[in-house]
């Protein structure tokens, strides 16, 4: 708990350094509401303030900065391995969600080259980088290449795919085997599956030929 309350702010944080134990010169203090008096007793409301140490505050910019540069140590990897290929580039950085998104700008006539056949050469690289990233220490996001717009495509693509073969499960009452394919893409067939009563998806293989089987409930 970092949050106090009082009367006025000055009570709120006296309530915290009290509970916490800290002398003022050692806590960061933000007011999270000034509190209000109101009038004849209604409408009143607490100041609340919230209390951090210090030295808390600085181990979270040193986490900060950590992972700053171990994000740009992975970019510099990535832009090396694509200088090699010589390809020309641009790479783009995105957080989102649930991932560290590197998007290569590539001219659209190298394409094919960088993102290959149902993405084998785009998944190796992301395999390659993920792996860089581990090495480094860097476990907070899924680290993920992206280029011209690939990952959304492809995910429409597993999605149309896993409705048509689950439909045809429920129909034969057979199991079907996809293709093999990275991690990434059989969380999209998982997660589109997941509420779908009927079938049931298991992941079998070692290695890069991990592939997934789409069976009816029920089937062993």
């Amino acid at each position: 708990m970092t949050q106090f309350q009082g009367s006025t702010i000055q009570k709120a944080i006296a309530v915290g350094l009290n509970q916490l134990q800290v002398e003022r010169e050692q806590v960061s203090v933000d007011v999270i509401s000034e509190g209000r008096s109101g009038f004849l007793g209604f409408g009143k409301k607490p100041a609340i303030v919230d209390i951090k140490p210090i030295s808390s505050i600085k181990n979270l910019v040193a986490e900060t900065e950590s992972q700053t540069q171990q994000i740009e140590a992975i970019k510099q990897y990535l832009d090396q391995i694509l200088t090699a290929m010589h390809l020309e580039h641009q790479i783009l950085e995105a957080q989102a969600s649930d991932s560290l998104v590197f998007d290569v700008q590539i001219a659209e006539s190298y394409q094919s080259r960088l993102i290959g056949h149902h993405g084998k050469n785009v998944n190796a690289l992301q395999t390659l980088i993920q792996e860089y990233a581990y090495r480094l220490g860097y476990r907070e996001q899924p680290v993920m290449i992206d280029s011209g717009g690939y990952r959304q495509r492809r995910k429409t693509a597993l999605i149309a795919l896993s409705n048509f073969k689950s439909q045809q499960v429920a129909a034969t009452h057979k199991p079907v085997y996809l293709d093999p394919m990275p991690a990434i893409e059989r969380k999209i067939v998982y997660q589109n599956l997941a509420d779908n009563p009927e079938v049931a998806v298991r992941t079998r293989g070692q290695g890069l030929q991990k592939h997934l089987i789409i069976r009816p409930v029920g089937h062993h």
